[in-house]
């Protein structure tokens, strides 16, 4: 089966992408995308698929996935929904690794992250005695905001680097696939939701945009984005709210109008779902860490 080409869903202004995943399953099926990956799994175990390769993949695990690898983290019990409890809980990251590497290529200390970022090709393990360090850094990484998540970021990069027993998945690396269809539709709305996202905005008038009904344009954006439309427009909202809050200027009235929503008990909703805490919480937690 041919992998599935996807977008990852990022803000204009976002370099880096940070996603916490509390799901049934992890997302199906094996695909690929532009963005360097790494995750974390929280809660969850199973079989990563990675090129031609298969490894047991358990709670506590770091894994990175490069530019363009086929992937996919597949549960235990997947296809049996009435196999009993499953969870899929994790923390993933994602960035552009060649304006990461861009960036770095004329600083000479930043040499093993670059490596570290070529050898990404093959899907890469974190050993276990490097886990928990890194695994604190990454549940950091999801209350930073803006340059200070780049600075994590390279630190997180920095310390995966110096691992000595680093585990690489596949023996062959990217497979020789060409992406057989560009995804200009989707793009077009990505773009529309980023400049518009303060406004109100309906289904129908983003599926007219690209020429689609409803229903179909649904199903399209699910298949290319792994995200309900929805979820994208609450997700894309919210995280304009963050940044608000973080930049201390707004009360939280005014990053709930100022981000789409014009009903404040709706806002604290999704705002919970995407962040599992309060505008106030989320204020005060990530103002604490600053100082």
């Amino acid at each position: 089966m041919q992998p599935l080409h996807f977008k990852v869903p990022r803000l204009k202004e976002e370099t880096i992408r940070v996603e916490c995943w509390d799901l049934d399953d992890f997302f199906e099926p094996i695909h690929f995308h532009e963005e360097f990956q790494i995750t974390l799994i929280l809660e969850g175990g199973g079989s990563l698929f990675v090129s031609e390769s298969v490894v047991p993949f358990r709670k506590g695990e770091v894994y990175l996935l490069g530019k363009n690898l086929p992937h996919v983290f597949r549960n235990s019990g997947f296809g049996f929904p009435d196999h009993g409890h499953k969870k899929a809980r994790a923390i993933s990251v994602f960035f552009n690794q060649d304006v990461l590497k861009g960036s770095l290529k004329d600083i000479p200390e930043a040499y093993a992250i670059q490596r570290l970022l070529d050898f990404s090709v093959y899907g890469i393990r974190v050993s276990d005695k490097q886990q928990t360090m890194i695994s604190k850094k990454l549940n950091a990484l999801t209350l930073k905001q803006a340059f200070e998540r780049y600075l994590g970021l390279l630190d997180i990069l920095e310390g995966i680097s110096k691992d000595n027993k680093l585990t690489f998945i596949s023996s062959l690396g990217i497979p020789i696939h060409t992406v057989q269809e560009n995804i200009p539709k989707i793009n077009m709305v990505f773009d529309f939701i980023k400049s518009n996202y303060s406004e109100r905005i309906t289904l129908k008038q983003v599926a007219a945009l690209v020429n689609m009904s409803p229903t179909a344009f649904c199903r399209f954006f699910k298949y290319k984005s792994q995200k309900t439309f929805s979820r994208f427009l609450i997700e894309v909202r919210i995280a304009n709210a963050c940044r608000l809050l973080y930049q201390d200027d707004f009360n939280t009235s005014e990053c709930c109008y100022n981000s789409g929503y014009n009903n404040l008990s709706n806002f604290h909703k999704h705002f919970r779902s995407v962040t599992g805490m309060t505008p106030l919480e989320y204020r005060n937690k990530v103002l604490k860490r600053a100082n």
